[in-house]
């Protein structure tokens, strides 16, 4: 099988520099055929993967974390077709949050390539996210979670930072700011053609694995594999109840709190209901424009060995 490796160098705090020696001789182990792509920056891994398909490559290996895995999953698509509908996609999780490798039970570093050599090969779900840029609509795929709200605005603004500050702190830290400078909005939802009554949101997320942030199971029971969409809705609940009850969410108990909804479908959208300032979306953890906000789920859309 043709591979071609696309690596992330800065992912994990430059884990992948210091364990590479080792990914590339298991690499080699597991396939005859092996080229090998550096990403640069956000964004790079998606052209990158573009031409390693068009170039005849039946399994691209991702080797980051997941902003690296968002990257080469639109990679697979181009003006909403995928490019060679038969290859395979490999994640070998290297990053600091890991959150899709929680979704797959899968492992990381070097036994994620030890699990290369298996012919264990599953369809799985994608997300189509379509949402608002200033120059327009937009479209883009996403392979976790989509979310708007709170999420929104605090991935526009985290930072790594300069003290090795864990993953789920630095997430915590900023959903703070964001409970402070941004207060609920009111949205009009659609799911499958059906509306919703109209609410006052801090967030909705839109679910194929269940975890983002860093490891908060936002969507406790949603899995990449069963044509569905998993929506959890947080109303305008007070900032002092959240703060109380912030370690429900942690566990994934959150569900039956007052205040939060569930539902499950195929097609969800938000719309604003008011003018007000712009909400902002995410998808897999990366920026993207602000509602109206669109995702649908497209069943089997990606094969991944794992």
């Amino acid at each position: 099988m043709r591979t071609c490796a696309i690596v992330n160098p800065t992912a994990g705090r430059g884990r992948v520099r210091r364990i590479w020696p080792r990914l590339l001789s298991r690499l080699l182990a597991a396939t005859s055929s092996l080229s090998v792509r550096w990403t640069t920056g956000p964004g790079h891994a998606t052209s990158l993967t573009r031409r390693a398909l068009r170039d005849g490559c039946e399994r691209i290996v991702v080797v980051g974390g997941d902003g690296t895995l968002h990257d080469v999953a639109n990679g697979f698509f181009e003006d909403a077709a995928p490019i060679a509908p038969s290859a395979v996609l490999a994640f070998v999780a290297c990053g600091s949050g890991s959150d899709f490798r929680r979704a797959l039970g899968a492992p990381t570093g070097i036994e994620a390539v030890r699990q290369m050599q298996s012919d264990r090969i599953r369809p799985l779900d994608v997300l189509r996210v379509r949402y608002t840029t200033p120059g327009g609509p937009a479209l883009r795929y996403a392979i976790n979670i989509a979310s708007v709200g709170l999420s929104g605005t605090v991935v526009r603004h985290l930072s790594s930072g300069i003290l090795p500050v864990p993953p789920r702190l630095r997430y915590f830290q900023a959903a703070l700011r964001a409970l402070v400078t941004d207060p609920p909005v009111r949205v009009r939802l659609t799911l499958d053609g059906r509306s919703l009554p109209p609410a006052r949101i801090r967030l909705v997320a839109v679910a194929n694995g269940h975890a983002f942030a860093a490891g908060l199971p936002i969507a406790p029971t949603a899995t990449p594999h069963d044509g569905r969409l998993d929506v959890t809705v947080l109303h305008d609940v007070p900032i002092p109840t959240l703060l109380r009850y912030a370690h429900r969410f942690y566990r994934g108990t959150h569900p039956s709190l007052p205040g939060v909804d569930t539902h499950r479908g195929r097609r969800l959208t938000v719309e604003p209901l008011s003018h007000q300032s712009p909400v902002w979306g995410e998808a897999d953890g990366e920026p993207l424009g602000c509602l109206p906000f669109t995702v649908e789920v497209i069943p089997q859309a990606l094969r991944m060995q794992y």
